[in-house]
């Protein structure tokens, strides 16, 4: 009985130490996957007056005084266009209209259905400069709480990107949200 009663505490023992040790193991060794930005749906952040979606279309790489980049910036008080010239961010116009919480959760939801939030997170791919020297790129970013939470891009002569949503769709709705968008793009060298 003596033996049968020291077995079973070493046996108990030696369970014990290796639960622990793959515990351990467990803890440590934990897979490191890519972990989700937003923790809710972008339409939740509708009421945040601090959230905002982005799109930057960034001309042709050409002489400075032929560059130019649109930017329509959306929040849920105000959709804000400007028309930048060069390579310095010189501001040459700029529009705003009017927004809605309303309005701002339905371009969210609308996003959402384009897969805005999808895309890679490679650092050697971070910057789209250099990128479609001929073309245009698509700079799409989500801030909230003036932190950037997600930042994609994409270009017009496919290839290389980072966007992996819905590019025309996304390029319509950000357009959509600017009255006379064509127009006032008409004559720039984009």
């Amino acid at each position: 009985m003596f033996r049968s009663r020291h077995l079973r505490f070493i046996i108990g023992i030696s369970l014990a130490v290796i639960l622990v040790i793959v515990l351990f193991a467990l803890i440590v060794f934990q897979p490191s996957g890519p972990k989700a930005k937003i923790p809710l749906p972008m339409a939740s952040y509708a009421g945040n007056s601090s959230a905002q979606v982005a799109m930057l279309i960034d001309g042709p790489v050409n002489a400075v005084s032929l560059h130019n980049q649109v930017q329509v910036v959306v929040s849920n008080s105000a959709t804000t266009f400007n028309i930048f010239s060069g390579y310095d961010d010189n501001l040459v116009s700029t529009h705003s209209y009017p927004m809605s919480v309303a309005s701002f959760h339905v371009f969210l939801r609308s996003l959402e259905y384009a897969n805005f939030n999808s895309g890679s997170n490679n650092p050697a791919l971070s910057q789209a400069s250099g990128y479609c020297p001929t073309g245009d790129r698509y700079i799409f970013s989500f801030d909230v709480n003036n932190s950037q939470v997600e930042r994609y891009w994409a270009t017009n002569c496919g290839g290389t990107h980072t966007y992996d949503g819905n590019l025309n769709l996304t390029l319509t709705l950000f357009e959509a949200q600017v009255p006379n968008f064509q127009e006032m793009t008409n004559s720039l060298n984009l």
